[in-house]
């Protein structure tokens, strides 16, 4: 690409706002003292001519470049205040991450507008002396898709290992031009609000080792072949997918898999290390939940012999108990040792039983965490545990956490958790968390503490509200 080409603007009016509001950046400050405290420094009687070296300066580019990757693009810009020879330095650092909400809100403006955002990566890309191993943009590209075609095929030609482009404008997804399957060292891809196209010409990321896409159009067949071409691909995020049927996985050195239920079917095959799943709320559709064949998703999970750590959403979990017979139970899987529950509505019988048999059939499971979006039905819920009383039991569980937000009582989830600890002789800490400032009285708190105590009288309870905690 011939950069020279590209619209170079000195962005004056942005320098000048990063400069003025230099002394409010913690690192600029300490880059102050440290140049202050080098001109001061002595052996034995002082010497003139060391008073006056500027040992910042002086400091190894590797060092100075680990200092610039902790720093925002508006941070790194401020430094330029600390001497002249500083004016450039940001323009080599090799971690480049520009989000133009963020600058907004440091300096205090609207939207920061598209030009200034052009020509801060313009000026970079230009510039820019050595390598670029990540690059990072979250912005709108509204009416500068022919910049972003440019960087992108620049980029490509940098050995860059790190990519995340976040399309802001949420209305029209970013057609990603195919220079983005030309990058050859990319170990981790980030997008956000974007179309993908695999080209016939693409073979392969040999080096990538995760990929993230969120609210991305991309066919089933593109997908997979994907996924294919990733030979070292060891976490998987797949949000919002639009235009995605079916989701076939083949990862052999997969290890972390995070997915919603935007999808009728899922198949995960050849994954021998996936220890990590995670079953997300779809957000594309509210009250949508299009997974159809659920049998043929707990038969994958039920597959996974590598499989530790599960965390299912409340969707999901509703899906299973509209539709499953309530006399066998869904899943099998002895290896899970750790289960989360997203998103709960305690509102039928139907959910707890689902819970229930989630944590009887994953019979080796060690810690528990619920998060309680509802609760509803506290006498219906006692009727229904008085009625199964005796008829499980947790020998496995030590921990059991329950997180529930401050605009909902605790409700029939006392219920549940009371059953729950009555039947885990081994259990060994009850944490209970009330999320933001609003919280139960004193006296319930006693009361529900105490309760629980005499439930499992071998485990510690705690009860957590408003950063203050509570135990028994």
């Amino acid at each position: 690409m011939d950069m020279q080409g590209l619209r170079i603007n000195v962005f004056q009016d942005w320098m000048e706002d990063c400069q003025a509001a230099a002394p409010n950046c913690p690192e600029v400050r300490k880059m102050r003292k440290m140049t202050s405290m080098s001109r001061h420094l002595s052996y034995g009687e002082q010497n003139p001519s060391v008073l006056n070296v500027d040992r910042l300066s002086s400091l190894p580019w590797g060092i100075m470049n680990k200092i610039f990757g902790k720093m925002t693009i508006v941070d790194a810009v401020k430094t330029s205040v600390l001497a002249k020879s500083w004016r450039y330095k940001w323009l080599s650092c090799s971690d480049f991450s520009l989000d133009s909400g963020a600058i907004s809100r440091m300096l205090s403006r609207g939207d920061l507008k598209s030009d200034v955002v052009t020509s801060i990566i313009n000026r970079f890309l230009l510039h820019h002396t050595s390598s670029i191993r990540s690059f990072s943009l979250k912005t709108c590209f509204r009416g500068r898709h022919s910049d972003m075609y440019q960087w992108i095929q620049y980029l490509s030609k940098q050995d860059v290992e790190v990519l995340v482009i976040r399309e802001l404008d949420y209305k029209v997804l970013f057609k990603m031009p195919s220079y983005v399957f030309a990058f050859e060292k990319l170990k981790s891809l980030s997008l956000t609000n974007c179309a993908l196209q695999i080209p016939s010409t693409f073979g392969r990321f040999n080096w990538m080792e995760q990929i993230l896409l969120r609210n991305v159009s991309i066919s089933d067949g593109d997908l997979a072949r994907l996924i294919l071409s990733c030979p070292l691909l060891e976490k998987l995020t797949l949000l919002n997918i639009c235009g995605l049927v079916q989701l076939k996985i083949y990862a052999p050195r997969l290890t972390a898999l995070m997915i919603d239920t935007g999808y009728e079917d899922i198949f995960i095959k050849g994954a021998p290390c996936l220890f990590v799943v995670s079953i997300a709320t779809n957000f594309k559709e509210p009250g949508d939940m299009p997974i159809v064949h659920w049998h043929s998703v707990i038969h994958c999970l039920n597959s996974l012999g590598s499989l530790h750590t599960l965390s299912l959403s409340g969707e999901f979990i509703k899906v299973l108990a509209d539709d499953y017979g309530l006399d066998y139970l869904p899943l099998k899987n002895g290896a899970v040792k750790s289960l989360t529950l997203h998103d709960l509505r305690f509102e039928s019988i139907k959910i707890f039983r689902v819970c229930l048999s989630l944590l009887s059939t994953c019979h080796n499971i060690k810690h528990l965490r619920l998060y309680i979006e509802a609760a509803k039905g506290a006498k219906m819920a006692a009727q229904f545990f008085k009625e199964n009383q005796g008829q499980f039991c947790f020998t496995e569980l030590e921990t059991f956490t329950v997180i529930c937000p401050s605009y909902i009582g605790m409700g029939s989830s006392v219920n549940f958790i009371d059953f729950v600890i009555t039947h885990c002789p081994n259990l060994k800490f009850l944490t209970i968390e009330k999320g933001g400032d609003i919280g139960l009285n004193n006296g319930r708190v006693s009361s529900m503490l105490h309760r629980f105590r005499m439930s499992c009288p071998n485990a510690i309870v705690f009860y957590e509200q408003d950063g203050k905690l509570t135990s028994l």
